[in-house]
C-alpha cells in the first residue's frame, strides 16, 4: 500500500523542495571580516548596518500612511475570507495555489500550513485522492509535495488504462492537463509514472494550443509549459495572473488580486531601496575603479539574493548576501581575464592560508 509521510528534503538538488522562505534561517549571516581589505577603501563594510524595520516608502510617493492602513485592512480581511473558503477542500487548494502564484504566501504561512495538514491527513486516511477529478488530485499532490509532504505518485494510477498509458479522454480536460504537468515537475528518481505524466500532458497541451483555444486558455497553457511553478519565481511570474480570471470566477479572486497589486508595489519599493544600498556600498568600496577589467554589475549580483530570499522581511539578509556574491564574481574575473598562472598560483596559496 502506498505510504504518505511528511519529509523535509535537505538536498538542494531534490525536486521536492520546501518552497517557504519562513523555513530559511532568518538570522543575519555571520560577519565576513576575514575577507582581506582592499587598498582602494580603508574600511570596507561587508555586513550591512541594521535597518530600523522593513520600510516600503523608498522612492514611491504613492505609499502613504493611508495606503499602508488600507493594505493592512485588506490583508486581515482576506485572512478571514481564507479561513471560511478553505473549509471546502478544493476551494482551499485553489486559494493556496493563487496566493503562492501571486507571491504573497509569506503573509499566510500559518493558514496555508493548517489547510495542508488537514489535506494531508485526509489523504493519509484514504479520503483525499479517492476521486477521479484529475485537476483536484494533481493540485493536491503538487501543493503537498512542494511543502515537504511525501505523497506517493501511485495516486495517478487511477487515470491510466490497462497498458499503463493515461486515458485518452483526459486530453479534453485542459485544467486537469495543466495541473498534471505542474505535478510532474516534482517527480523523484524511479517515479516513472510522473515521467509518463509529463510527456502525456505536455503533448496534449501543445495540441490544444495548435487547436486555437480561447485567449485565457492559450495564455494559461503557454505560461505552464514555459514557466512551471516549481521551476519559477513567483515574483517574476505574478504579473501573468494580475488582471486575469485565475482558475474560473471565484468570488474572492478580485480581492486577492487587489491585495497582490498593493503588495507588489510595496515589495518593489523595498527592492529599490535595497538596490540603492548595494549600489552605494559598491561605489564606496572602490573596486570598480581599482579593477577596471572586472565586471561592474551590482544589480545582477543583487538579483541572486532577491531570488534566493524572497520574503520581504529578509531585507538585511539580501543585502548581506549580495556582498560576498559580488566578490565571487570579481575573483572569477581575476582568474578568467587578468591573472597569469604564476600570479593565480600565489593568489590561491594566500587564500588557502
Amino acid at each position: 500500500m502506498a505510504s504518505f509521510s511528511k519529509v523535509f528534503c535537505t538536498s538542494p538538488s531534490s525536486p521536492i523542495a520546501i518552497n517557504k522562505t519562513s523555513r530559511i534561517n532568518s538570522n543575519p549571516p555571520s560577519s565576513l571580516s576575514m575577507i582581506p581589505s582592499c587598498n582602494a577603501y580603508k574600511e570596507p563594510s561587508f555586513v550591512s548596518t541594521p535597518l530600523q524595520h522593513v520600510d516600503y516608502r523608498y522612492g514611491n510617493p504613492n505609499i502613504t500612511d493611508e495606503f499602508l492602513d488600507e493594505y493592512a485592512s485588506k490583508l486581515e480581511g482576506f485572512k478571514r475570507v481564507f479561513k471560511l473558503v478553505s473549509e471546502d477542500p478544493l476551494q482551499g487548494l485553489t486559494m493556496i495555489d493563487a496566493i503562492q502564484r501571486l507571491g504573497i504566501d509569506h503573509h499566510f504561512q500559518h493558514e496555508i500550513e493548517q489547510v495542508l495538514q488537514r489535506q494531508f491527513m485526509l489523504s493519509a486516511n484514504g479520503n483525499g485522492f479517492h476521486n477521479y477529478d484529475l485537476h483536484e488530485v494533481a493540485l493536491r499532490f503538487r501543493l503537498l509535495r512542494q511543502e515537504g509532504y511525501f505523497v506517493p505518485a501511485e495516486v495517478f494510477n487511477r487515470f491510466r488504462d490497462r497498458e499503463g498509458s493515461f486515458r485518452h479522454e483526459l486530453c479534453r480536460d485542459i485544467k486537469g492537463l495543466i495541473e498534471l504537468y505542474e505535478a510532474s515537475q516534482l517527480g523523484i528518481d524511479g517515479e516513472d509514472i510522473l515521467d509518463v505524466a509529463r510527456e502525456f500532458s505536455s503533448q496534449s497541451l501543445r495540441k490544444w494550443r495548435m487547436a486555437k483555444v480561447d485567449l485565457f486558455s492559450d495564455r494559461a497553457i503557454r505560461n505552464t509549459l514555459d514557466q512551471p511553478f516549481h521551476k519559477s519565481l513567483s515574483r517574476f511570474t505574478a504579473r501573468n495572473l494580475l488582471g486575469t480570471d485565475f482558475q474560473g470566477t471565484n468570488g474572492w479572486i478580485n480581492i486577492l488580486q487587489e491585495l497582490a497589486k498593493m503588495d507588489f508595489n510595496l515589495v518593489q519599493s523595498l527592492h529599490q531601496k535595497e538596490i540603492a544600498h548595494i549600489s552605494n556600498w559598491w561605489k564606496q568600496l572602490g573596486l570598480a575603479k581599482e579593477l577596471e577589467f572586472a565586471r561592474d554589475q551590482p544589480m545582477k549580483w543583487y538579483i541572486w539574493s532577491m531570488a534566493c530570499l524572497t520574503d520581504p522581511t529578509l531585507s538585511e539578509q539580501r543585502i548581506d548576501l549580495t556582498k560576498p556574491i559580488s566578490l565571487i564574481y570579481i575573483i572569477d574575473d581575476i582568474f578568467d581575464v587578468y591573472g597569469t598562472l604564476d600570479e593565480l598560483t600565489l593568489f590561491v596559496q594566500v587564500v588557502e592560508r
